[in-house]
């Protein structure tokens, strides 16, 4: 039987703290976020970057690269359907280490522009890495803001968590 972690050692890796709460990991510092991704990396996760300054749109056109939505579906891109985006999650493209992360960066500017779509990308996230995990695949979701005070509550039945580093509020002022 293949384990995600599989015995006490695992409590060190550096995916651990990223999942143990749930795999959606809110950051305000950007330091902690390009962080984040060079550790994933470094222990064999490939992560795709989205950069969400631009908007949902943007958001949409990115997100479909990194799916290989193309290669996958047959369709140009993805064009914000959440049904289709929660399909696709469910097949997500996992590489040979069946380990893998998102990395959004500002955020908070599709919670600005649509917070029901920002909250449905992050349900749908959590969810999937719940269902991958009983795979023994790793999905984690690494989501920079800029708000401090940015919550989402219960996705995927549960809540996004700050990062270890920023879990005090003090140290997200």
């Amino acid at each position: 039987m293949t384990r995600v972690f599989s015995d006490a050692s695992g409590l060190n890796s550096v995916d651990w703290p990223l999942l143990q709460n749930g795999a959606v990991n809110l950051f305000k510092n950007l330091t902690y976020f390009v962080e984040a991704q060079t550790d994933l990396k470094a222990a064999g996760y490939e992560v795709g970057y989205v950069d969400c300054r631009s908007g949902i749109k943007s958001f949409c056109a990115q997100l479909s690269d990194v799916l290989n939505w193309s290669e996958q579906f047959g369709y140009d891109e993805w064009t914000g359907n959440l049904d289709a985006l929660n399909d696709a999650f469910d097949t997500y493209p996992f590489g040979v280490s069946d380990k893998s992360a998102l990395a959004f960066e500002a955020f908070d500017q599709i919670v600005n522009e649509d917070a029901d779509f920002a909250f449905g990308i992050l349900d749908i996230i959590e969810r999937s890495s719940r269902n991958h995990l009983l795979f023994s695949r790793r999905f984690i979701a690494l989501v920079q803001t800029s708000n401090p005070g940015y919550s989402c509550e219960n996705i995927g039945g549960r809540s996004a968590n700050w990062n270890p580093k920023e879990w005090l509020q003090a140290d997200r002022f």
